[in-house]
């Protein structure tokens, strides 16, 4: 049984075809079928809130995508979206009457007695403020599922700007649900990047692992999708792109949503008899002067590690990365969709021409993964050796880079870092500031908005996380 609501948003996800995001879709259901959470992650435009949307609101789809994984099990499987952005404050009471009223607006998805208890329980507790009456209702809701059995997918897309302001209490109560209910209840959080770059792991202890081991990026998308958006984003033109025209658009923008939607308006912008649109040989030079193309390259180019910058940097040149820290970056890169085997399997190549023209054009600078190098007792930065640092701010970052992304307090790095004749004489807080800010001034392209060494606060002292690779912006 659907109700009306539902219906309605299953209609206008309708017009998406069972296959589309086929790849993505095969995956993330590999974990549910099994009983795995995990992150499914996009750059900026890449259009991971609307796979996650797709997913939630087309049954059909994933049923479709779960089939050859259940190997015959009945278990029905439910997604639930929970959108994290409505949560009117960050208290644990109204985070697990959230969660309740996401189950309450789809209840039609489940069977006629779920249906019951799921509107009950919601109904009785929406306006508890008790957080153990909140609680108490959303575990009831759950062993009901155990016991039918159902298996829920709470579905939070943008799980990254809810997670930098939750209070660590509503992220403990996450993973308590997931250890409790492992066997009906399943994650799926959207992000536009990794946990390492949201959490520490030492912050989070199993969930870290729960929601980082199974990871899904969503990137360009596949011809058969990118053709249907070229149509669509094109339907009232008379005439619609010819053939060529088609080919240019998605070759230039390498499939990927946002610049292909800037691409398609653009197109749009010219009237079939307009002699201003430029022959498609010169459509590229004419996209990089369009702000809206800018704006999502840059966008893009925002959302890359340092050492990502510098390997795309390198293939825009034509230089063939063979460092092992590079092939790192280049294997991260197609994991994204951002490289992909360049013609005739004959190394790297970037995936769209108007981000390798960006590249060029903008004059952009990678900075490179810092790495210690142990045959030659040295120091890099890319591909270039940092020579002019202080004896204590090389004894720092040699320590830092053994230690990458775990939270130091300032009491670890003094102990780690410094030597025990200076340390024996007392170190100072504003000391140990000195050599981090002489340290951003050498390695960080702004000091100011340090992406190496990152200041992270804490009760009785914060301190510094290292990301070798550089985070993104």
């Amino acid at each position: 049984m659907v109700g009306s609501d539902e219906m309605n948003l299953y209609r206008s996800w309708r017009m998406y075809p069972l296959t589309y995001r086929a790849r993505e879709m095969a995956q993330v259901a590999r974990w549910i079928a099994a009983g795995q959470s995990g992150s499914v992650i996009g750059l900026a435009g890449a259009g991971k809130s609307n796979f996650l949307g797709f997913l939630c609101h087309h049954p059909q789809a994933l049923a479709q995508a779960l089939a050859p994984y259940l190997a015959g099990e009945e278990i029905p499987v439910v997604p639930i979206p929970v959108d994290l952005n409505d949560l009117p404050a960050r208290s644990l009471d109204v985070f697990y009457r959230l969660i309740l009223r996401s189950f309450y607006e789809v209840r039609e998805r489940f069977a006629p007695p779920l249906q019951a208890v799921v509107t009950q329980l919601f109904l009785e507790n929406r306006g508890v403020r008790d957080p153990f009456l909140a609680q108490t209702a959303l575990r009831e809701l759950f062993f009901q599922l155990r016991n039918r059995p159902v298996r829920t997918v709470l579905v939070m897309d943008r799980f990254d700007r809810f997670g930098r302001s939750a209070p660590t209490r509503i992220l403990d109560t996450l993973r308590g649900l997931r250890d409790s209910f492992k066997d009906t209840l399943v994650y799926l959080v959207g992000m536009r990047q990794e946990m390492t770059y949201l959490f520490a792991p030492d912050a989070l202890g199993e969930m870290y692992e729960v929601l980082d081991t199974h990871i899904c990026w969503v990137g360009p998308m596949a011809d058969e999708d990118a053709r249907r958006l070229v149509a669509e984003e094109t339907r009232t033109a008379d005439p619609p792109p010819d053939p060529s025209e088609v080919a240019a658009l998605l070759t230039l923008t390498g499939g990927y949503p946002a610049l292909l939607k800037a691409a398609c308006h653009w197109w749009m912008s010219f009237s079939p008899s307009d002699s201003h649109r430029p022959p498609v040989g010169r459509w590229q030079e004419a996209l990089l002067q369009e702000r809206a193309t800018i704006s999502r390259l840059e966008e893009m180019w925002a959302g890359l590690t340092q050492e990502e910058r510098q390997v795309l940097i390198e293939l825009r040149r034509r230089e063939q990365p063979h460092r092992a820290s590079a092939v790192m970056g280049i294997r991260k890169l197609e994991a994204k969709g951002i490289c992909r085997p360049a013609p005739g399997g004959c190394g790297w190549a970037i995936f769209s021409p108007l981000l390798a023209g960006y590249i060029a054009g903008a004059d952009l600078q990678g900075w490179g993964r810092i790495r210690f190098d142990e045959a030659t007792d040295a120091l890099y930065q890319g591909t270039e050796r940092l020579k002019n640092l202080s004896p204590l701010e090389r004894s720092v970052l040699e320590f830092l880079v053994r230690h990458p992304y775990v939270r130091h307090t300032k009491t670890d790095l003094i102990v780690g870092a410094w030597p025990d004749e200076l340390r024996r004489q007392g170190v100072s807080d504003d000391s140990l500031y000195q050599v981090i800010r002489e340290l951003r001034k050498k390695i960080e392209p702004s000091p100011a908005h340090p992406s190496y060494i990152v200041t992270w606060r804490g009760r009785p002292e914060g301190g510094y996380r290292f990301f070798p690779e550089g985070r993104p912006e």
